[in-house]
Parts: structure tokens; C-alpha cells; sequence
């Protein structure tokens, strides 16, 4: 499913301070895809944010960028920029060049350079960030929890349609003997005074036929498993490998159907089952 959530964390330490803003998408996919972004890595907090993500998130490609956050008009790093026009200056004299050295030339030299930002590493920064990062998993968590609620809708939606189907194919696989049978007498009618005939070996053929097409079993699995995918959308937690493995198995079954019914009117119904299962399975590739 697709989410997003943000939040920030003010870094201090030593002589200077940080504004950390944490941002993490993601977007559909059917395993979990993590990809780690940050201005300045640390090692110790790409592991603990790994470690949350995993804990929340059971599928889907997800992005987390860690930057800098300066918003217009912060503050100068006066320090820094005085220490970097007295090197400058310095080697101004050495090298014996006599244009002086002014704001644009320090400007340009220090955003040609990237100077380390954070004041702390590894735990002790992972204790000022993680209260940001819970932050936006929570609101990423939130905008995902929205988003499979509408899912569900859906596929509530559509499971009830397939349901719909599953009826009329049942109703039309239960007069298929039915059929063959006529279709059976229509091809022999014109046998009947030959000799050799025999009536009683025609009516045991549709009887064994009858036996081959019944697919009252595989009905009652289908049917069954079209409950358990109705009751997996109302769970709580993630079900979206559950879903996946049901759905699989109600394609098995009316595959089935299908194929033993032998029946051009079954057979366009099963057709359109399946067509609607598959619409049910590329939403369920969504759901956490």
C-alpha cells in the first residue's frame, strides 16, 4: 500500500545544532523493499530504523530519507564561516595573491565543501532522532491504515460479484447431465432401429458422464473459501499473504469447475469468474 509520513527532530551537541527531517514513503510491492537515504549515514541509526520498519511493515517498498532541515533564513554558522575566510586568507598571503578575499569567494568555497553537520553519532543520536522516525512510521502507518480500509471496500465488493457468479455457475453445472443427456439422446435417435442397439448401455453412459461432471465438491471448497477470504478482510493485522493464498485457491477450484463441467454455458460463466478473481487478486497485491 501506499503511505507517507514526516516529522523532525532537533540534534544538538558540541558547538552546533542540526534540524533532522525524517520522511518515509512507500508504495506497492509484494515483499518488503526497504532503501535507506540519509545526508550523512550513521550506521547505528540505519539499523535501528530497519529494525522499526520491519517491526511495522510486512509489505510494500519503502523509502526513508534522512536530510537536513534548514529552513529559509537560519541562522549563520558564524564560526565556521569566519574560520574558513582566515584559511583562506592565509593562503592568500602565502601564495602572494593580492586580491583580497571577500563573502562571494568564502561563500563559494564552502558550499564546494560539505563540512560534518551532526554533532553526535551512533546511540547517542539514535536517542535524539527515534522519537522523529516513531513519528512518521506512526503517520505513515496511519495513511496505509486509510487506504487499506478503502481497499477492503473494494474487494468486499467484488468477492460479493464473484459470489453472484459461483451461484449461477452452480445452478447451471447442477442441469449440465441434464443437457448431455439430450444432446446424447438427439445423436442416437437416429440408431435406435439398428441392430445392436442397446438402451440400456446408453442410459448407463449418462449415468457414469453424470458422475464425471459433478462438481458439487469442488463448489463447496470454492464456496468455502470465499468465506474464510470474507472473514480475512474483516481481521485485524496484516492478512495480505493470507489473502494471496486463498485466492489461489479459489482460482484452483474453478479452474476445475471449468474444466470438468464440459459445457459451453459453464464454461463462459467460469470465464467470468476468473476474470473477477483476478481483479480481486491484483488488489490483495496491495494489502499489508
Amino acid at each position: 500500500m501506499t503511505g507517507y509520513g514526516r516529522s523532525s527532530a532537533d540534534i544538538e551537541g558540541g558547538r552546533s545544532a542540526v534540524r533532522l527531517a525524517v520522511e518515509i514513503r512507500s508504495v506497492n510491492h509484494r515483499g518488503f523493499d526497504l532503501k535507506l537515504r540519509s545526508d550523512e549515514p550513521d550506521a547505528y541509526c540505519d539499523a535501528e530504523i530497519t529494525r522499526l520498519l520491519r517491526a511495522s511493515v510486512e509489505r510494500g517498498s519503502v523509502s526513508v530519507t534522512v536530510r537536513n532541515d534548514r529552513p529559509a533564513g537560519a541562522a549563520l554558522d558564524l564560526t565556521r564561516i569566519k574560520a574558513t575566510y582566515q584559511s583562506l586568507d592565509r593562503m592568500r598571503r602565502e601564495s602572494g595573491i593580492s586580491t583580497p578575499v571577500d563573502l562571494a569567494t568564502v561563500a563559494a568555497f564552502m558550499s564546494g565543501t560539505k563540512a560534518t553537520e551532526n554533532p553526535i553519532h551512533g546511540e547517542e543520536m539514535w536517542t535524539r532522532l527515534r522519537p522523529a522516525v516513531e513519528a512518521a512510521i506512526a503517520e505513515l502507518l496511519a495513511t496505509r491504515a486509510r487506504e487499506g480500509t478503502a481497499l477492503g471496500l473494494d474487494m468486499g465488493a467484488r468477492a460479493a460479484h464473484f459470489a453472484t457468479i459461483v451461484d449461477t455457475v452452480a445452478a447451471g453445472v447442477g442441469a449440465a447431465p441434464a443437457r448431455f443427456a439430450r444432446r446424447l439422446e438427439e445423436r442416437l435417435a437416429a440408431l435406435r432401429d439398428a441392430p445392436g442397439f442397446d438402451q440400456g448401455r446408453v442410459a448407463q453412459e449418462i449415468a457414469l458422464m453424470a458422475e464425471r461432471l459433478d462438481v458439487s465438491e469442488e463448489l463447496l471448497r470454492l464456496k468455502t473459501h470465499l468465506e474464510h477470504f470474507r472473514a480475512l478482510l474483516e481481521a485485524p493485522g496484516a492478512v495480505g499473504r493470507k489473502l494471496d493464498f486463498v485466492i489461489q485457491e479459489m482460482g484452483r477450484e474453478i479452474n476445475t469447475v471449468g474444466s470438468k463441467a464440459q459445457d459451453a454455458t459453464v464454461a463462459a460463466q467460469v470465464i467470468d469468474g476468473k476474470a473477477e478473481l483476478e481483479k480481486i487478486r491484483e488488489q490483495a497485491q496491495n494489502i499489508e
